[in-house]
């Protein structure tokens, strides 16, 4: 009985060696930890605001063409999910002459979207260019140049989820003023965004806010000055700037003038408009897919080809353009959804997935075949685009 004193005090320190041990490895830990940069830690006490990074922004390569066109798509596992915002868009969608006839005779009018509208409601905002006006009483045709489609068309929009639909084009005015007017109204009644003639649709998605902007060069001149006022106006008011232009030659596979219609050259256009700080540019209506540029650490997509056309051709002999120019058939038929994804303000990760229309109406995701060659085309034709001068 006389040693048991002992052998508690001998417990008590033995005990007490092992938590400080444990405190020692904790508090290595921790420095470790930080060291790395691998602490939760919602403020910074010891260092410059400017320091203090995702690591994942250090690491991850520049937007590149090769990374644009590679068979993997670039790895986005370092990223914060939350921080991830993403942006779909397509060719252009034209809800008049048949694509309106084959909607209104099926009383189906999300028709030209079931095969798609799947992924396009993946995004976190998803944005078409609408190259027609949505009035009452439009026409059921399969001809003629004077476009409108049925109002109604607003449920297919919102079945593929539409948010902001960008009306700066060389046909929404085919009804005039007043044709726009109602347009927007049908647009913004559904909760719809328009875009284009001054207005702006804003998103925000998660902090992060978005603003969208149209211009049209096709029937009338850019105008320069104007632009870049908008733009440095919208820029204060917004973390990201994406601007939706129409522009250039038809069927033709890279940018280029078409004299008394379009007649500012596409890329002078877009370097303007990334110099006067857009982000991201959208363009659409050569109805042909052309290939994307990287200008200043931006990108500018040219053409994303059709979407929702009825511009169908039986022969390679009544495809308007070259039939062998960068195309599996005819241009007119052929389209590229685009998927970009920001990692905050930055466009990290750009992939597109190509389409095919059917039945006058529906644009399909493209066989395998089919995409590959889609791809290829879009590829050469970024290529020459880069060597131009």
């Amino acid at each position: 009985m006389a040693r048991r004193p002992d052998n508690d005090r001998t417990s008590v320190v033995a005990f007490a060696g092992v938590w400080a041990v444990i405190a020692v490895l904790c508090f290595a830990a921790y420095l470790l930890t930080h060291a790395l940069g691998m602490g939760k830690t919602t403020t910074a006490t010891h260092a410059a605001p400017a320091t203090v990074r995702p690591t994942a922004a250090l690491s991850h390569p520049a937007l590149s063409l090769t990374s644009i066109f590679s068979a993997q798509p670039p790895s986005l596992k370092e990223y914060n999910r939350r921080q991830l915002r993403t942006l779909i868009t397509t060719g252009d969608v034209i809800p008049a002459r048949s694509v309106n006839y084959k909607m209104t005779i099926y009383n189906d009018f999300l028709y030209p979207f079931r095969r798609t509208a799947g992924f396009l409601r993946t995004a976190d905002i998803t944005l078409i260019n609408m190259e027609s006006p949505l009035i009452i009483g439009c026409p059921v045709t399969t001809e003629g140049m004077g476009f409108c489609g049925n109002p109604r068309f607003v449920e297919g929009l919102k079945y593929a989820g539409i948010d902001v639909v960008c009306t700066a084009n060389n046909h929404i005015s085919n009804y005039g003023d007043a044709g726009i007017r109602e347009t927007w109204q049908h647009l913004s009644a559904s909760g719809l965004r328009p875009c284009g003639y001054q207005r702006v649709a804003y998103m925000t998605v998660r902090g992060l806010r978005f603003a969208f902007i149209a211009y049209n060069t096709v029937g009338q001149r850019f105008d320069y000055a104007a632009a870049r006022s908008q733009i440095q106006a919208v820029r204060k008011h917004a973390d990201v700037v994406i601007v939706s232009v129409h522009w250039g030659r038809e069927y033709v596979a890279v940018p280029q003038i078409a004299p008394g219609i379009a007649d500012d050259n596409p890329r002078h256009v877009a370097h303007w408009i990334i110099d006067s700080g857009a982000d991201l540019i959208i363009g659409n209506h050569p109805h042909h897919v052309q290939g994307v540029e990287i200008y200043r650490g931006r990108l500018i997509t040219y053409a994303h080809g059709n979407f929702a056309f009825d511009q169908m051709f039986a022969t390679p002999a009544d495809c308007p353009g070259d039939p062998s120019n960068f195309n599996f058939m005819c241009t007119t038929r052929e389209g590229v959804v685009g998927e970009y994804t920001f990692a905050g303000k930055k466009l990290v990760a750009v992939r597109y997935k190509p389409v095919v229309i059917y039945d006058y109406a529906q644009p399909r995701w493209a066989t395998p075949q089919q995409a590959r060659v889609i791809l290829a085309g879009m590829r050469a034709s970024s290529y020459l685009i880069a060597r131009m001068k």
